[in-house]
């Protein structure tokens, strides 16, 4: 089932006549920078015994001659025991949460991180307070506090019954626009199951919920399971698409991704200049306090590129269901940063899952193929040559001509050479053909990999 993230805002603790020790926002505030700062410490070292590990084992081999058992050692691995020691304030529940967060997070990057590509991951104090989904609940505000239609309750268990004697904290969370309200009341409902908690808070000492939904996406019997969208990103068009056996296709070419490039580094280097040379309210506060501009631009750009990766995916999955496409097939964009200066200098991860996750909502399959030779591969005839794309715009296919060839619209027939028809004598037109375009071709044939590798043992590649 897909899975969504939805950012309300905590408003203020919530009391009821009832309660003997009435929650303030100091007492909340402070105990959810405490959980913060040994939910970051709790994280760092995680990361730091699994770091540890790895070198016992290469010691291990060397000693015994095979790797130790980690069932024999799992006082190395297994830290829940002593983060709890460490970090008594905290629910048992959460620190479970913040090791398999910080295990996954180790997990993902430990290859990178053993070969000398990565530094080793750590945390800063913007680490969440992660609350297990049995821990928390939310529910309509009772009648009796006196609340608007747009603001929940939500109770969470924060603190372990050994260090404190209130275990659990109510507050109200500001669930604003209409959307947002319709989620959280159907969270409340059971329609959408909710996920880990995750407690955050930002410079301004406000702070918010993070909550995980999933939900299960709408059968769309119009789509063909058999019917492929193959999606080729950055090299002369941003995003290019098409369809497996038409000549249907769209493209969207990223000028305005370069434009705001432009315009950021060019601001970028100004406001770096007049650092020199800026006003008093920038002057004897800092280096922090004069490169402030900069770090909005920053934040700035980050929005610029969520949004409009936004735009594009959601443009690519409506093309997908008007033309029926059960399946997108995408590249793996391991190490395609060499490939494209597009792709380098943009979150081109971030748009694969968002065009990723908009596919699940609605039902279509996505499947990462291997794009290796997908550029050099002539999706008319299946010709494999590195000079069949001479440039990065236009392919021509040094086997079957398929790019460079003159077509006749009279009689619809085609030919290598310029001038008239040969069959009927009528005007022929040189069919240039996209360099990306041929690439997304490729994409959307089913097994393409597989067919690839057949080709390349039948031929030799130049």
């Amino acid at each position: 089932m897909p899975i969504k993230a939805l950012r309300v805002q905590i408003i203020k603790p919530f009391n009821t006549d009832y309660d003997s020790q009435p929650i303030t926002w100091d007492e909340l505030g402070r105990t959810l920078r405490d959980l913060r700062y040994a939910a970051s410490k709790m994280a760092n070292y995680v990361i730091q015994q699994n770091y540890m590990w790895e070198f016992f084992r290469q010691q291990y081999k060397q000693e015994h001659g095979s790797y130790p058992s980690v069932s024999e050692h799992k006082d190395k691995l297994y830290c829940y025991p002593r983060l709890t020691a460490m970090f008594p304030l905290a629910a048992g529940q959460m620190v479970n949460q913040i090791e398999r967060h910080a295990k996954t997070v180790w997990s993902a990057r430990k290859s990178e991180v053993l070969k000398l590509h990565q530094s080793v991951p750590s945390f800063k104090l913007n680490f969440p307070i992660i609350v297990h989904h049995d821990s928390y609940r939310i529910s309509e505000v009772p009648e009796d506090g006196k609340s608007s239609t747009h603001v929940f309750l939500l109770q969470a268990n924060l603190l372990s019954r050994e260090a404190a004697t209130r275990t659990r904290y109510s507050f109200l969370i500001n669930a604003g626009e209409k959307s947002k309200q319709t989620i959280v009341e159907r969270i409340i409902s059971g329609e959408y199951r909710q996920g880990a908690l995750q407690i955050v808070g930002d410079r301004k000492n406000k702070w918010y919920c993070i909550i995980p939904y999933e939900f299960k996406t709408e059968e769309n019997n119009t789509l063909d399971p058999q019917c492929i969208m193959g999606i080729d990103l950055g090299i002369s068009k941003a995003v290019y698409w098409a369809i497996i056996g038409s000549h249907k296709r769209g493209w969207i070419d990223g000028h305005e991704i370069e434009e705001f490039r432009r315009r950021v580094q060019a601001r970028r280097k100004s406001i770096q200049e007049q650092g020199k040379y800026c006003g008093d309210g920038r002057i004897g506060h800092g280096r922090k306090r004069r490169l402030l501009p900069i770090e909005v631009l920053e934040n700035r750009e980050s929005n610029f590129k969520n949004t409009t990766n936004h735009r594009y995916s959601r443009f690519i999955i409506e093309a997908a269901i008007k033309n029926q496409c059960g399946v997108i097939q995408m590249e793996d964009l391991s190490g395609i940063n060499e490939r494209s200066t597009f792709l380098r200098n943009w979150t081109y991860y971030d748009l694969q899952m968002k065009i990723k996750a908009k596919a699940e909502e609605v039902g279509i399959e996505v499947r990462i193929v291997n794009p290796q030779y997908t550029s050099q591969r002539c999706s008319q005839c299946g010709h494999i040559d590195r000079d069949n794309r001479s440039n990065q715009a236009t392919f021509v296919c040094t086997h079957c001509g398929y790019g460079g060839l003159y077509h006749c619209f009279a009689c619809g027939k085609s030919q290598v050479e310029a001038g008239v028809c040969h069959l009927c004598g009528g005007e022929t037109k040189i069919m240039k053909i996209n360099a990306d375009y041929n690439a997304a071709r490729n994409l959307a044939i089913c097994g393409i990999d597989q067919i690839i590798v057949q080709t390349l043992e039948g031929e030799g590649v130049r």
